[in-house]
């Protein structure tokens, strides 16, 4: 469904001071009105549920509810170190 690189993860638990352990929710978020509007991932810290689907990386779990599959479907974080930050690669967008 989506991946997380050793990388990007080693970004969010340092960002975030996260410990082994601690789980990170991926979603949708809409932001904006009309023509200027459009969708972006928001990640925050979060407990799931049972029927989450979830991949632990770099002892990290990474869930997603059911009704945001369809925005992370083949989705890849990754760390770029030009940019100093995680890079969203969204298929579902193109």
């Amino acid at each position: 469904m989506f991946v997380v690189t050793d990388s990007a993860a080693e970004f969010y638990k340092n960002e975030m001071e996260l410990n082994n352990g601690d789980c990170l929710r991926l979603f949708v978020r809409y932001a904006g009105s009309g023509d200027s509007g459009g969708f972006s991932l928001g990640v925050m810290s979060d407990k799931p549920a049972t029927d989450d689907f979830k991949k632990e990386v770099g002892g990290i779990t990474y869930f997603v509810k059911p009704g945001d599959e369809w925005f992370v479907d083949r989705m890849k974080l990754d760390y770029d170190a030009k940019c100093g930050g995680v890079l969203c690669d969204l298929p579902s967008m193109a």
